[in-house]
């Protein structure tokens, strides 16, 4: 915009902001948890849909190296798709069926409640504008997450503060992350708090409408 002109003092970045209210760390819902078969067993959830961008397979690749590990581990996949019967055919194939749910299309009102029933969020998305909203609703429910260095991810937390970024295509690394995340809950749970911290200081819908209204208000 400037260099087509525009005068710098004129533009104003506003972000849409997470719902820092609805989106919040919280209890887990036992009924969903044995609902979903997840109850007293590591979780980790993704909420991109199944599309080629998002690259699932990585995530779905990354599991077998993971129930390694810890057998025991679930994985959440929300969303929908044109590439929802190949990845499940590549479930099969690689036998994971009884550690990955695909739980389809889930209301807005009702992700937190999902959230907050994972230990950990991952995207595994090829390209991002900016940060993705369910990565900033992860963040804002207080979960570490594992995302691709991609968009504007790097600007948002450092590798190894609330997560980890790591390159597109590579579910050695992704499980490698996964991995250390679940075997260090401490770690964990401060990766969520600083999340939550980032969201609430500068994603927070409240926060960014207040400077809307502010720019109205002046323009006025």
């Amino acid at each position: 915009m400037i260099k087509l002109g525009a005068d710098a003092e004129k533009i104003k970045i506003i972000y849409f902001g997470i719902d820092t209210e609805k989106f919040s760390p919280g209890p887990k819902d036992e009924n969903l948890t044995k609902k979903l078969g997840v109850q007293n067993n590591l979780t980790v959830i993704s909420l991109r849909n199944l599309e080629r961008i998002y690259d699932i397979e990585t995530l779905i690749k990354a599991t077998s190296l993971v129930l390694k590990e810890f057998p025991k581990a679930k994985f959440i996949i929300v969303g929908k798709g044109s590439e929802e019967e190949r990845l499940k055919n590549l479930v099969k194939s690689l036998r994971v069926e009884e550690s990955v749910r695909f739980i389809g299309f889930i209301p807005n009102d009702d992700l937190p409640r999902y959230l907050r029933a994972a230990d950990v969020y991952v995207s595994t998305s090829l390209s991002d504008a900016g940060i993705a909203t369910s990565t900033a609703e992860a963040m804002a429910c207080g979960l570490p997450v594992v995302i691709t260095n991609t968009g504007e991810n790097e600007k948002w937390f450092e590798d190894g503060e609330g997560g980890y970024l790591i390159p597109i295509k590579n579910p050695e690394i992704l499980a490698q992350k996964l991995i250390y995340l679940m075997k260090n809950e401490n770690l964990r749970k401060e990766s969520g708090r600083i999340n939550r911290r980032i969201i609430e200081e500068r994603n927070n819908y409240h926060k960014e409408m207040v400077k809307m209204e502010k720019i109205y208000k002046y323009l006025i």
